[in-house]
């Protein structure tokens, strides 16, 4: 409650949902379980669930004290320092326990990191903020007489990255305000090193639930989809992004700046390596078969298919569009970026390889996605993109299929793809609009 005179807070509560300490438990074990011996076993010791349960007190803490989010937070480190023992212990790995930035998972095993500096702690924008919303101002009798001295504290994080906030109206658009992220200045090495852990906690499931029921097997199984997911979605927000900069005046600069274009297409090239491409350390007979008789390649797909959407949704291609206006050559076109993915989604069409299952699947889910953007609610003219894009697939195909020796299932899927192609550019019957993309993910969770 805050008296809306002074917007005094004059008190606040805290409450906890129930499946929290699960929720911050599996998080825990996903991201830096490689990196802490107490985490090997399911579920986690006591120890570990009260440090956790000491983090969320003091985020929540955060809140009731005026603190709002702070996103931002864990892209104003300079990347290589999220793994140097001196400065996480000094400044932890993220400048705001109001960052949601969870655990350190770009650490790893030989950084020789304790557990304490595995868990977000209170940082010094947290400490600033303070400062900034609490400390007394002599000679300043009223509110208006403070904003001077006010200003000059403010624009601190100009030469201090890390004081920096989130920038009001940046949304999707800013790369460096992303959840569930460590070390995003740098994404595409940061998750790099995410994906080395990542396999590390594979090899760890089977030997940490032994003494559990299969249903343990499969929330922790669902929680490293959703950490491979949220890792890739860090690297798709810097497709198209405009990083931020918050500013005390208007005379200050821009507050929005367009990501480098070769930035921007060496995020599309880690997605097409390591996104489209088959993520073959997910896929363990070993593990699935102790949770379900089949569906591997649904649950692969599904998550592919999430980054899919992300990345070329409307909102990010009418951007790039408006960028190429503005900025020239600095901006990445938006018919190559799309031309991009597809090449890499679609790789075998030009390679003359065979096509397995999942690339298959992936294939497929591209022709609905792209159908999605063309007949899908909303106007823009990101709908010439995905219909330029499909002709240009469509004579792709064509080629691919004169080609001789190819394998039975591979011809006849590329066949079944050209159909599918020509159908959606022209089809029999006025086309349905496809139905809105989920909120979340049907079989894992993000968060």
């Amino acid at each position: 409650m805050t008296d809306p005179r002074s917007g005094e807070i004059l008190t606040a509560q805290i409450q906890f949902f129930h499946g929290i300490i699960d929720r911050m438990a599996g998080n825990y074990f996903v991201q830096v379980g490689p990196l802490d011996p107490r985490a090997r076993k399911w579920p986690l010791p006591d120890d570990i669930v009260g440090e956790l349960i000491r983090y969320v007190v003091a985020h929540e803490i955060g809140h009731a004290l005026g603190l709002d989010h702070n996103m931002k937070g864990s892209a104003m480190y300079p990347a290589d320092k999220v793994r140097d023992r001196r400065w996480v212990r000094e400044m932890g790995y993220s400048p705001s326990i109001e960052d949601y930035s969870r655990f350190n998972y770009v650490a790893q095993p030989e950084d020789g990191f304790g557990p304490e500096d595995l868990v977000p702690r209170i940082g010094p924008y947290d400490r600033w903020a303070i400062h900034w919303g609490y400390a007394a101002i002599p000679g300043a009798p009223g509110p208006d007489d403070e904003k001077p001295t006010l200003d000059v504290w403010a624009r601190e994080q100009e030469k201090m990255p890390w004081l920096r906030w989130i920038t009001e109206n940046g949304g999707e658009a800013d790369p460096t305000d992303r959840m569930e992220a460590v070390g995003d200045a740098d994404p595409i090495s940061s998750t790099e090193l995410g994906l080395k852990n990542l396999r590390r906690v594979m090899d760890m499931l089977l030997a940490a639930t032994a003494e559990q029921n299969w249903h343990d097997l499969e929330y922790l199984y669902k929680r490293v989809l959703g950490q491979w997911t949220n890792e890739m979605l860090t690297v798709a927000g810097w497709v198209g992004g405009m990083t931020s900069e918050e500013k005390v005046r208007v005379g200050g600069g821009v507050r929005f700046t367009i990501v480098p274009r070769e930035r921007q297409k060496a995020a599309v090239r880690f997605l097409n390596e390591n996104a489209f491409a088959t993520p073959q350390f997910l896929i363990r007979a070993d593990v699935m078969r102790r949770i379900e008789p089949s569906g591997e390649s649904d649950h692969i797909l599904e998550a592919q298919v999430w980054v899919l959407r992300t990345l070329v949704s409307p909102s990010r291609i009418n951007r790039m569009m408006e960028q190429e206006e503005m900025d020239g050559a600095s901006a990445y076109d938006a018919a190559d970026f799309v031309a991009d993915v597809r090449k890499g989604i679609w790789s075998e069409v030009y390679s003359g390889s065979q096509i397995r299952l999942w690339r298959r699947n992936l294939q497929r889910s591209y022709l609905e996605v792209m159908a999605a953007r063309l007949y899908g609610p909303g106007g823009g003219e990101y709908r010439a993109i995905a219909r330029g894009d499909l002709v240009g697939l469509e004579a792709d195909l064509a080629r691919a299929i004169a080609r001789p020796a190819l394998d039975r299932i591979t011809h006849t899927h590329l066949q079944d793809m050209r159909r599918r192609v020509r159908d959606i550019l022209d089809p029999k019957t006025p086309p349905v609009a496809p139905p809105p993309e989920p909120e979340q993910p049907k079989y894992f969770p993000l968060r």
